[in-house]
């Protein structure tokens, strides 16, 4: 199928790329339908997770252990159950990446992305346990006019 997006223009997706969310991204319930996008280049560890539905949505995704080893959870019975997932294997584990500035990159720890490839569903799973936060620094600490500063005295 062509899909017009307005990040890649025009591009072609095979239906056995489309990953249905059934539990939806947060703030876009509407839309279900997704796609991992390649530009060509090579951005490992960063991909686009395009909306189908939706040409003016794309999101950048991270494998988060790459850059935070010690992530871990325990993913409910109920999202085992919804995914269809029968071993660790059958699952993957992205998390969103909001760019602000070149300083000021944060991945959403709190809300991975947890997809069943194999079954092509995908869900935004809440974390309700741990302290894991929606805006984790991907490259140390936040820098810039934001930053928390501590004054210097003479």
């Amino acid at each position: 199928m062509m899909v017009n997006t307005r990040r890649f223009g025009l591009i072609e997706i095979n239906e056995d790329q489309v990953i249905t969310f059934i539990g939806p991204v947060l703030g876009f319930e509407t839309l279900k339908k997704y796609a991992f996008v390649s530009t060509g280049e090579d951005r490992q560890p960063f991909e686009f997770l395009q909306a189908i539905e939706d040409e003016n949505l794309t999101f950048i995704v991270t494998d988060p252990f790459v850059f935070f080893k010690d992530y871990e959870f325990q993913l409910d019975k109920h999202w085992t159950e919804a995914l269809d997932v029968h071993h660790e294997e059958d699952i993957q584990v992205m998390v969103i990446v909001t760019v602000r500035s070149p300083e000021d990159i944060t991945c959403n720890l709190r809300a991975p992305i947890v997809i069943n490839r194999t079954k092509r569903v995908a869900a935004q799973v809440i974390l309700e346990q741990g302290s894991y936060p929606t805006k984790q620094p991907l490259l140390g600490e936040k820098k810039g006019a934001d930053a928390d500063v501590n004054p210097v005295s003479k």
